[in-house]
Formats: C-alpha cells, sequence, structure tokens
C-alpha cells in the first residue's frame, strides 16, 4: 500500500537531548492511535552545530527502525521536525489582484503563499512552512484569519517563511532515503507548537512561546497561522544540573535529580538536603540559589528577544513550554518576575502527551497528521472553520 492510501503517520521529532519516532494513526478529531514510539538520547548539538552528528545518525536510524517495525508499518512518508537551532523566519507582504472580484478559493490562497516563496534555490536554506499572518482585502484596513468564500479583486497579506538549513535537510534526506522512505516532508517544530498546543482565538493576538529546552532553547513571536520571528540560544535545563555539578561537587547525575526535586517557591532551610548518596549530597538552599541564578540569565536573553518587537504589547500572552524548565515547580512563576510578565504553562492536549517535555512531538503529529491529508490552504480552512 502506498503512502497515499496508508492512515499511518510517521514522526521524527529531534530535540537537543532526545530523539523520537511516533508512528500513529488517527481515530477520531482529537484522538490518536498510537502504535508505537521509540526513543534514544543523543549528544544534542549548541549554535547549530552537532556535538557528534554520526552517533545522532544512527540513533535516528534506530528509532524510526524500531517504530516502524512495532507498528508494523508500511507508510513511506516521514514528517521530521526541524528545531529553530536550523531554521530562520522571513516575513513578507505579497499581494495578488485580478480583473475584477472573484470568490476566493483554496487555489488562490496557495498561489498567494507560493508567489512570495522566491528564495534561492540551491541555496543554503530550504523553505519547510510558509503561512498567512494576515490577510487584507481591496485596500481596506479590516484584517482577516481566513478569507476563504468572500469576494475581492485584490488581496494582500503578511506570509511568514520558515526556511531550514539545507544541511540540516542533507543528513535526514538521506537517512530516510536508507530506510526506504520516498516521501520526506520537514516541519518547524516551533510552528507545530504554535499552532497545535493554541487554539485560535489564543494567536488572534501577538504572542510568544518560549520553549526551553535540555541544551538549546528558543522564543518565537506568532500571531495568527504564521511566526513573526523566533529566535534560539544554546542554553537549557542541563545547565542548571551543570551549576549544581561544578558549584557542589557531585556527579551530573545526582544534579539532575536534584533539579527535579526542587520547588523555587520555598525558601529552604539551611540544612535542607534534596538528594545525598555515599559522600555526595545537594543542599536544596544552595540548588534553588544556582538555578535562580542560571534562570536570572535566561531572563536577560528571552527579554531581549521580546524587547526587540515593538508589536508585542507589555500584555501580550507569553507561554512556557519545554522539557528543560517546565516542569521544576516554581520556575515558570519566577521566570515571569524576572521578566515582568505574567507567563503560562502550556502542554498538549493529546492524551498520554501533556507534558511540558512532550509538547514538541505531540505537536509535530498533530501537524503531521493536518498537512498528510490536505494542501496548504484547504488545511487552514479546515482546522479553523473557516472563521474569520
Amino acid at each position: 500500500m502506498t503512502s497515499l492510501f496508508n492512515k499511518d503517520i510517521a514522526v521524527l521529532d529531534i530535540g537537543s537531548h532526545s530523539l523520537s519516532a511516533i508512528v500513529g494513526t488517527k481515530k477520531a478529531q482529537t484522538v490518536f492511535g498510537i502504535k508505537a514510539i521509540s526513543q534514544r538520547l543523543h549528544q544534542g548539538y549548541e549554535n547549530a552545530q552537532w556535538y557528534d552528528i554520526a552517533d545522532t545518525v544512527e540513533k535516528v536510524k534506530d528509532v524510526l527502525s524500531e517504530a516502524m517495525k512495532a507498528a508494523a508499518s508500511r507508510t513511506k512518508r516521514l514528517f521530521i521536525g526541524v528545531p529553530a537551532e536550523f531554521a530562520s523566519v522571513v516575513t513578507r507582504e505579497v499581494e495578488v489582484s485580478y480583473d475584477k472580484k472573484r470568490l476566493i478559493s483554496d487555489d488562490d490562497i496557495d498561489y498567494l503563499l507560493s508567489k512570495g516563496n522566491s528564495f534561492e534555490v540551491g541555496g543554503q536554506y530550504v523553505t519547510v512552512n510558509m503561512s498567512a499572518v494576515y490577510f487584507m482585502l481591496d485596500g481596506g484596513d479590516r484584517i482577516y484569519s481566513d478569507i476563504r468564500g468572500m469576494d475581492a479583486k485584490n488581496i494582500k497579506a503578511l506570509i511568514s517563511y520558515i526556511l531550514a538549513s539545507k544541511s540540516y535537510v542533507d543528513v535526514f534526506d538521506g537517512v530516510a532515503e536508507e530506510l526506504g522512505f520516498t516521501d520526506v516532508r520537514y516541519i518547524s517544530t516551533e510552528w507545530a507548537q504554535c499552532m497545535s498546543l493554541l487554539e485560535q482565538e489564543q494567536r488572534d493576538e501577538v504572542y510568544a512561546i518560549v520553549d526551553i529546552g535540555y541544551l538549546s532553547s528558543s522564543v518565537c513571536v506568532a500571531k495568527g497561522d504564521g511566526i513573526l520571528d523566533m529566535k534560539s540560544f544554546s542554553l537549557g535545563g542541563a545547565h542548571i544540573s551543570a551549576d549544581i555539578t561544578e558549584y557542589l561537587g557531585v556527579s551530573f547525575e545526582m544534579a539532575e535529580e536534584a533539579k527535579k526535586l526542587l520547588d523555587l517557591n520555598l525558601d529552604y532551610d539551611d540544612d535542607a538536603v534534596l538528594v545525598s548518596a555515599k559522600d555526595e549530597e545537594v543542599k536544596a538552599a544552595y540548588a534553588s540559589e544556582l538555578a535562580k541564578e542560571r534562570l536570572e540569565m535566561f531572563a536577560q536573553i528571552i527579554g531581549n528577544i521580546l524587547s526587540a518587537h515593538g508589536e508585542l504589547p507589555p500584555y501580550a500572552a507569553i507561554y512556557l513550554t519545554g522539557e528543560g524548565i517546565g516542569s521544576m515547580r516554581g520556575a515558570k512563576k519566577y521566570l515571569g518576575e524576572l521578566l515582568g510578565r505574567n507567563m503560562e504553562l502550556i502542554t498538549s492536549k493529546l492524551p498520554g502527551f501533556v507534558k511540558p517535555e512532550d509538547s514538541s512531538k505531540a505537536s509535530l503529529l498533530v501537524m503531521a497528521d493536518s498537512l498528510s491529508r490536505t494542501t496548504v490552504a484547504s488545511f487552514f480552512k479546515r482546522l479553523f472553520g473557516g472563521k474569520k
């Protein structure tokens, strides 16, 4: 059975610490049947450079092979997430005019999106996502999120294009080909999170999603169906554990365990211990101080990114997700206080994927399903029900 008629969805999520392959089938509007999940830890990346690309490639082969075998799947289509470190965003105003008013169709929107996709073929980047931040019709100042079924002579839109590093695509194209996949598609991981973790009404105004990962983190400023800007920086939750290891002289494994137990809401006594073993121990007060110092560094970077966007008002919603600090008690509150903004923890609503560390893989699965069955234009129409 070809991938066109195979209902299985195969997704590869490439995080800065873990690799995940998922094979599933959509059973209902919000219900997925997960046939198989395979995961491995890898060396990760920093500043868009792999620590050990050979190790990562071999483990990608392992997780994909294991998931496909466990699911007994024959699908030839694979969706691969592109993390922010290997992607960039370009926004362009695109306009199209007709001789007379016409009923706007899916084909019109596809043409509009494609018209601005004039990036150099064979360059250093490959376009992997294109979506509209908003539409405007016939010179008016009203903004629409969807214009299908409306009459217009002139359409203007702000389009967000997400470009993936060609070197990144080349690596995983090679892996996919070796494993027998013939239809390989790439999805910006951050875009998938924006689209699947938030409802449409939450995206009507400008907002930001802060994804603190294990070694790498990202900040996306977005609106509507598109990302306005996306920045990554090579800091994550592992750096808190590294600080505990360095300053308290304990193993990294013990530091990781201490981080999981830490509660930044508490004012610890000097003698309180989070974890101990043999001649090692992590005192809670010291670990809390180190974690807060590292969060102050996060806040400075994130604050600089957010403040660079005049379109992001002080009251804009700021969402936090990711495996780095999402599950650390008190981290969201403390980071929000440092930024002077109210932060909201956001996770997937997909059953079995409701932890912050699951956000990327769950989002990719949801968006892969949507994109596998539609054109770009009809996807948005179906997703948002034609809401204006």
